[in-house]
């Protein structure tokens, strides 16, 4: 009996198949019959295929350059002037110089919850999904931000 959380497909697509549909950024987000796969991806590439409990979840292809720093997931400072915004009316009530300078770090964490998010964790690029992302970036727990676990990981894939 495999006790495994997962494991990586290696042989479900064809190597040229593969190449080449990452080639043209042509593979397409959501359940691909002909391999049996959900995509996650939402650039046209595909990655690693994970097998999770019989459910095939297909990986955006890992992006070039990752930055190593801290080798672990880290949640990004917010910006204090920005924490200070509980609300859209108090949004609202700024003027547009101040919108303008924040506007692109607001439009990236909506990138990061919509498209998924990679880091590298113990020297391995990582991603994670955009709801992952929002949960460990934005949410705060009982003992205060959550932290990355594996597990949780590959329950946010599955989901």
């Amino acid at each position: 009996m495999n006790l495994d959380l997962y494991t990586i497909e290696t042989n479900l697509i064809p190597k040229t198949v593969l190449v080449n549909g990452n080639k043209h950024k042509s593979w397409k987000y959501g359940y691909n019959e002909k391999y049996d796969v959900v995509i996650v991806s939402k650039d046209g590439t595909l990655g690693e295929v994970y097998n999770i409990q019989g459910l095939k979840v297909g990986l955006p292809l890992a992006p070039n350059g990752l930055k190593t720093g801290a080798n672990k997931w880290e949640v990004q400072d917010i910006p204090e002037t920005l924490i200070k915004i509980r609300s859209i009316f108090e949004w609202n009530k700024r003027d547009e110089a101040f919108k303008n300078k924040w506007i692109e770090y607001i439009e990236g964490e909506f990138d990061k919850r919509e498209d998924g998010y990679w880091f590298v964790n113990n020297n391995k690029p990582t991603y994670i999904t955009g709801t992952h992302y929002m949960y460990l970036q934005w949410t705060k727990i009982d003992i205060g931000k959550p932290e990355f676990r594996e597990a949780n990981r590959i329950f946010y894939l599955f989901w």
